[in-house]
């Protein structure tokens, strides 16, 4: 409930951009990837466990698709109300929001990165849109334990019409989300217009 009211005032927006876009634009998801599904039941499940998994802080993130192995840290809330997220100065560090679920209890955990830097052009999550449904996302947890996920849909939205609750609302199988900055790039304000997610649905862990 928290992250929803947070989104809702515009956590989202909270990703800095750049004056000037000096490197290609960010690729984005074509509409066929959009892939709508409210989960409510049990998914297929990849090879081994299956069962949910407790709480644990996830660590790192490995998504062999689109070249992604990353730090996690884990991040809270700025002074004012948005989410924090990683410091531009490491942009290749992705951040979990920590007020929701870690990757692999019920519900919707949210994992956040820049899609690109000023001084260092593309960042972590800069290939978001590239994903594609069925590709696999690795989490690995503190507890030891790496939580499988595979995306269902990924999407571009609008800041302006951001869907909060389906973005981030209740699931009671886990789920994750992936989120960067995508879309129209205003080179007036230095920000992105819009939002690249990536939902997908845990199934199964590994040590």
């Amino acid at each position: 409930m928290t992250a929803v009211i947070l989104i809702a005032v515009g956590v989202v927006v909270a990703f800095y951009g750049h004056d000037t876009l000096r490197w290609s634009p960010p690729p984005l998801p074509p509409a066929w990837a959009a892939r709508r599904s409210d989960l409510t039941a049990m998914p297929r499940t990849a090879d081994g466990k299956r069962e949910k998994l407790g709480r644990s802080v996830p660590v790192s993130i490995d998504i062999p698709s689109i070249h992604v192995d990353a730090k996690i840290i884990p991040l809270g809330l700025n002074p004012n109300g948005t989410v924090a997220v990683p410091p531009l100065s490491t942009p290749m560090v992705a951040g979990w929001y920590d007020k929701g679920p870690t990757p692999g209890e019920p519900g919707a955990a949210a994992i956040l990165g820049h899609v690109d830097a000023a001084k260092v052009g593309p960042a972590v999550f800069y290939e978001l849109g590239n994903m594609r449904p069925g590709a696999k996302i690795f989490v690995r947890l503190r507890s030891g334990r790496v939580a499988i996920f595979e995306t269902y849909s990924i999407e571009l939205f609008s800041k302006a019409k951001f869907p909060t609750d389906r973005v981030f609302g209740y699931t009671s199988w886990p789920t994750l989300r992936l989120i960067t900055c995508g879309g129209v790039f205003d080179a007036r304000t230095g920000h992105y217009l819009g939002n690249i997610v990536a939902f997908a649905s845990y199934v199964g862990s590994r040590r």
